[in-house]
């Protein structure tokens, strides 16, 4: 942190010039505790057509916010540090920052998003570590964000643990998406651990690189990394009922099989690690280059090159653009259009000023956080049925509808004054049904004379390019597909085989996969998901979930190390009655019914929504908060 006393009063009244204001008024409000802050007045802000909600410090307050925090600011020297609130005074400090008061599962959710603690989401023994606790390996399958995160709750809790990644580097889908362009799509100040405070970021939207770049450097600084072994992969699992240990079945980079056992797995392999290829005829015809967006050739030059690409979710829409810049032609096959949106500050640096504000300003990296979380969580309203506004206005939901009327307001912005054009970008379903794409300059690359979005169906792939319903052919050098990834191949490639030879692939033919809390699986004992069925979170921080999962499986390992057993399973029974009740409050949600059908990757074959979350963010965080012991089995 920069001494104040070197800095003079102009460098700071920049700082804050580029300050949000509500969010410099809680860190003033804690470390001060100046009652006048408490007082003042929150506007609340409809968003994207009252979708969500910003919370904006009233402007007759601006002044007044600034003044103090500039006089704070160069007196710090002579404050004496703030205590750390108690739960009553931190729960009243964060209704402040919206206005409104929280319920008591907002508060225990918002205040580890608050990050006060050096490390908020920590498993821990209840007592000295038993010497136990040398004898119980884990394995843990991915060196995403998620292995990362479970290794390290592992190596602060002192038990042997291994990480293995079938790539030749750690990231996950960081390491495999390296296609130009690639990047976050929520705020960097989200999509980050909470145990690792004031991380520099240079954007607000992290690319690519430097997500990697911060994974590596959590993966090192937290002592994981020379647990992780590269290019191993692993094939089959297989539940040894009889000494209850994992057996392990992988393949090294020389092909070679390699035995592995361990007493608990993690699965870390996530749901965007298995890339797919749309059902396309002549897929091996073409004489140019074919690949997967998770497959690019960073030697691949799109200069004077006709490129087709395939497909205009998150992926396409942010390659489309760049490879405009360079490329003769772009032919976009759009086989849906999608809800694409705004996001301000998407392409903008952090300055100097705000990054002082971080550095400088107690406690304003905490609130800032917890503001991003706050705001985007508002968004899970327009997730869900509102019948009461069905039964008047049709549509949705007010939220929806205005959302809906937003979006296509934006769109028209853009290229309506292409009526034909317009027609084909706007969806005819409704916004949140599939994933929200966030605008990386799809509309303005649209509208350049070396783009051209196609809507016909294709037909097939020919030797020349790609040729479509209507016999027309697309002649083009590449083609990259932008698919996406097999979303419901949560565990792939690995073959699980569980108590009585039972395989979770056979187990989950039904009507595709489920699990307790996303996170386990009756007859799978020591088996933990991360990402798995239905966990994706419906708004907000999916690091932070990475967390609260990781937490939960190294708390349940800890119970079953200090309660000297040897195995750990969710009962049948409460795996049966959490999946009932989730199917009861998916009825509510959007997804099933709204999105266009078989064009969805929220729902599977069997018409069942298998990604999303349909509880609120904190109403889940209350079940994996912490392992309710009473759900399992402990052997």
């Amino acid at each position: 942190m920069q001494s104040t006393d070197r800095l003079d009063e102009a460098t700071i009244r920049a700082s804050l010039d580029r300050a949000n204001l509500n969010v410099l008024r809680m860190a003033l409000l804690q470390a001060t505790g100046d009652p006048a802050l408490a007082k003042m007045k929150v506007d609340q802000v409809p968003m994207r057509g009252g979708a969500f909600v910003g919370y904006l410090l009233a402007e007759e307050h601006h002044q007044e916010v600034r003044d103090k925090a500039l006089s704070f600011l160069l007196n710090r020297p002579a404050v004496a540090p703030a205590p750390r609130p108690d739960d009553d005074e931190l729960r009243t400090m964060m209704g402040l920052l919206t206005g409104d008061e929280l319920t008591e599962r907002a508060y225990r959710f918002g205040r580890e998003e608050l990050a006060l603690d050096d490390f908020p989401r920590e498993a821990r023994w209840t007592g000295e570590r038993p010497d136990a606790a040398s004898d119980c390996t884990v394995l843990i399958i991915g060196a995403g964000a998620s292995g990362i995160c479970a290794g390290i709750q592992f190596e602060r809790l002192g038990i042997p643990y291994t990480i293995v990644e079938r790539q030749g580097d750690l990231g996950g889908t960081w390491n495999l998406n390296r296609y130009p362009d690639a990047r976050v799509d929520t705020s960097s100040y989200l999509y980050q651990f909470k145990f690792e405070k004031n991380y520099p970021w240079p954007e607000y939207f992290a690319s690519q690189v430097e997500v990697k770049r911060y994974l590596e450097y959590i993966a090192k600084k937290y002592g994981v990394y020379d647990k992780i072994q590269f290019n191993v992969e692993v094939t089959k699992a297989l539940f040894d009922e009889d000494d209850r240990t994992w057996k392990v079945e992988a393949t090294g980079a020389d092909g070679g099989s390699r035995a592995l056992e361990a007493n608990v797995v993690i699965s870390a392999a996530g749901m965007f690690s298995t890339p797919k290829f749309p059902d396309i005829t002549g897929i091996g015809d073409l004489e140019g280059r074919l690949f997967h967006t998770t497959a690019w050739d960073d030697s691949y030059d799109a200069t004077g090159q006709r490129i087709a690409v395939i497909g205009n979710g998150s992926t396409g829409v942010q390659l489309v653009p760049k490879l405009a810049e360079t490329a003769e032609l772009v032919v976009a096959f759009q086989r849906t259009p999608q809800w694409i949106s705004p996001m301000e500050g998407y392409r903008e640096l952090i300055t100097p000023e705000v990054r002082w504000l971080f550095e400088n300003v107690p406690f304003y990296w905490n609130w800032f956080c917890y503001s991003a979380q706050v705001t985007s969580s508002g968004l899970q309203g327009a997730q869900v049925y509102d019948r009461e506004w069905q039964k008047t206005h049709g549509g949705i939901s007010e939220r929806n509808d205005g959302l809906r009327r937003s979006l296509t307001e934006y769109i028209r912005g853009k290229v309506g004054h292409d009526p034909e054009l317009f027609a084909r970008c706007v969806p005819d379903y409704a916004p949140l049904a599939r994933r929200l794409v966030v605008d990386n300059g799809w509309y303005d690359a649209l509208l350049r004379d070396n783009v051209e979005l196609v809507t016909e169906g294709i037909d097939r792939i020919t030797a020349q390019g790609i040729q479509t319903v209507d016999g027309y052919e697309h002649k083009v050098d590449a083609i990259v597909f932008a698919s996406g990834f097999e979303v419901t191949k949560y565990l792939w490639p690995t073959d699980y085989v569980g108590r009585g030879g039972v395989h979770m692939e056979d187990l989950w033919e039904k009507d595709g996969p489920r699990a307790y809390l996303g996170l386990t699986v009756p007859g799978f004992p020591n088996l933990f998901i991360f990402y798995g069925p239905n966990s994706q979170p419906r708004a907000g921080a999916f690091l932070s979930w990475v967390e609260i999962w990781a937490r939960y499986s190294a708390q349940a390992v800890v119970a079953m190390i200090e309660g000297g057993k040897r195995t750990i399973e969710v009962k049948q029974e409460v795996f049966a009655d959490y999946n009932a009740r989730l199917d009861e409050v998916t009825k509510d949600r959007i997804w099933e019914k709204e999105g266009p059908a078989g064009k969805n990757y929220y729902v599977n074959k069997f018409g069942r929504q298998n990604v999303n979350l349909p509880w609120d963010n904190d109403e889940y965080f209350l079940m994996v908060e912490s392992p309710d012991l009473g759900d399992f089995i402990l052997r």
